[in-house]
């Protein structure tokens, strides 16, 4: 099975596919390393199960897989922060192990999305009881094209209590126009591939200089799983993957709302 483009290199930040599965699957465990999620095991039907419906050929293929969560009991925060990143790093692993094809990996991917954003819905900061709490922007900047990672941790931050502004590959005038318009209590970067880096420091200066150095960013992404040194170049406050621990970075530690029920599908 050919789809033109190259399977060999694995692990590597700018895998593609892999790089997707392998960032979802990471970087939410450990962001969600201290919540209740992570106290229910996982169900390997049930992985298998959502596997088949993202790669399936029908049009709503989770529809048909809802009434076996609920009866199951799983809850959005167990789908969104085990489930879901578990599922994407099957469709990584199907990638580098020439069982799934380039199109299931990305329509997966894809689906894995929209069910994270239609769960995620009610996860907002006036939910959590901060109306007047702390705002978030979360940047993919213009190039990174690895976004279910950094969707998966829009959802945490919502759910936390936070409120999240999500832009991605917005360019330097439109940040400006925005910071015009809105504030933000601290601002965190996502990027995936080595080639971000210079891109990813450019803009860490842009954003210092806009703000007035006042608004603490923090940088994260598949590139820093494995520790790479060139982080401590970037100029970011702290780089991290874990999201709890960037907030405390930030100085928003301290304002988290106290987590809702896990609510079921």
């Amino acid at each position: 099975m050919d789809d033109g483009l190259q399977r060999g290199r694995t692990g590597l930040a700018g895998d593609g596919p892999v790089a997707v599965s392998r960032f979802a699957a990471e970087i939410v465990a450990r962001l969600s390393a201290r919540d209740g999620a992570t106290n229910t095991p996982i169900r390997e039907d049930l992985v298998r199960r959502l596997l088949d419906a993202v790669r399936s050929t029908e049009r709503a293929p989770f529809e048909t897989l809802k009434p076996e969560l609920r009866r199951a009991r799983v809850s959005r925060v167990a789908l969104a922060e085990l489930y879901i990143p578990e599922v994407a790093r099957r469709l990584g692993q199907g990638w580098h192990e020439d069982t799934c094809t380039f199109a299931e990996v990305t329509i997966g991917t894809a689906r894995l999305q929209a069910i994270l954003r239609d769960i995620a819905t009610s996860w907002t900061a006036d939910e959590g009881g901060l109306r007047d709490g702390p705002t978030v922007l979360v940047l993919l900047p213009p190039g990174e094209q690895h976004t279910l990672g950094a969707m998966v941790a829009v959802a945490k931050l919502r759910r936390l209590g936070i409120s999240v502004c999500l832009r991605i590959g917005t360019g330097t005038a439109e940040l400006r126009e925005l910071f015009v318009r809105r504030g933000f209590d601290a601002i965190l970067i996502s990027i995936a591939h080595a080639e971000m880096l210079e891109v990813c420091r450019n803009l860490v200066k842009t954003l210092k200089d806009m703000t007035g150095n006042s608004v603490p960013v923090a940088v994260g992404g598949a590139l820093f799983l494995d520790g790479t040194e060139a982080a401590a170049l970037l100029g970011a406050d702290i780089v991290t993957n874990d999201v709890e621990a960037a907030l405390q970075a930030c100085g928003l530690g301290g304002s988290l709302a106290a987590r809702p029920q896990a609510a079921r599908i």
